[in-house]
């Protein structure tokens, strides 16, 4: 019996060809589109400092947490290490009482990456999850409680993007150069003193306070949030408080 020809020409198998090589060039190029940077050994944040975002955690020691108050520090601590996009930098500071523009450096450190970030198909979201867990999170909350217990930045200036700092204070203003519990929060008064020419540039940065919650403050709370965002909105910054 005579051999059946295939229907199929040599247009058909060119065409499979053709396809076969589109396939495997496209999982190439995802797989190249797809490879990290280069990080930096201490930090994880990357070599070429092209952070996609900068979260900055100012937390105010000046009068001491009670101990009542460190859940809620934790929890907003872990919305924002969680919010950090992956490379997002976070970096925790506490005021240097000697020098008011030289806050003291706590940690700093960018994020690997959350499991909710993870793409299935190359990565398994676990160890994703457990990679951000032990090499960016656990030393979070171990540097900020030692901080609990106890803008000038190069990597801070105009030229980032999303750049954002968080208070956490009772935002009562405390210096020789100038202090509530002498004048008062009077943003007029503040104007003539000797502290007003050090005023940071802070454009286009988010800035929210997280009060610390004190059964007595010796002023006006809405006094004290008005002085703030009077100083924020100066320095050019986008300035909230969440309570």
């Amino acid at each position: 019996m005579p051999r059946r020809r295939s229907d199929k020409g040599p247009w058909f198998w060119r065409g499979m060809i053709a396809l076969m090589l589109g396939v495997v060039f496209a999982l190439f190029a995802v797989v190249a589109f797809n490879q990290p940077p280069s990080l930096m050994a201490d930090s994880s944040c990357r070599m070429d400092r092209k952070d996609p975002a900068h979260t900055i955690i100012l937390i105010d020691q000046s009068d001491p947490f009670n101990p009542n108050d460190l859940d809620w520090v934790y929890e907003f601590v872990d919305a924002e290490a969680r919010a950090l996009p992956k490379y997002g930098r976070l970096t925790v500071m506490t005021p240097n009482a000697a020098s008011p523009y030289d806050p003291k450096l706590v940690y700093y450190a960018c994020s690997s990456g959350s499991a909710a970030e993870a793409n299935p198909i190359f990565q398994n979201p676990k160890m994703i999850e457990q990679t951000w867990q032990t090499q960016f999170y656990a030393p979070l909350l171990e540097n900020v409680e030692a901080a609990l217990t106890i803008a000038d930045r190069a990597d801070f200036q105009a030229g980032e993007t999303n750049r954002r700092i968080v208070l956490v204070s009772d935002l009562m203003q405390h210096s020789e150069g100038f202090s509530f519990y002498r004048l008062g929060a009077d943003y007029e008064a503040y104007l003539d003193s000797d502290l007003a020419k050090m005023s940071p540039a802070l454009e286009n940065v988010d800035v929210v306070a997280r009060i610390v919650p004190r059964q007595i403050y010796d002023l006006p709370m809405a006094d004290v949030k008005a002085f703030w965002r009077a100083y924020f909105s100066e320095a050019g910054a986008d300035y909230g408080s969440v309570n």
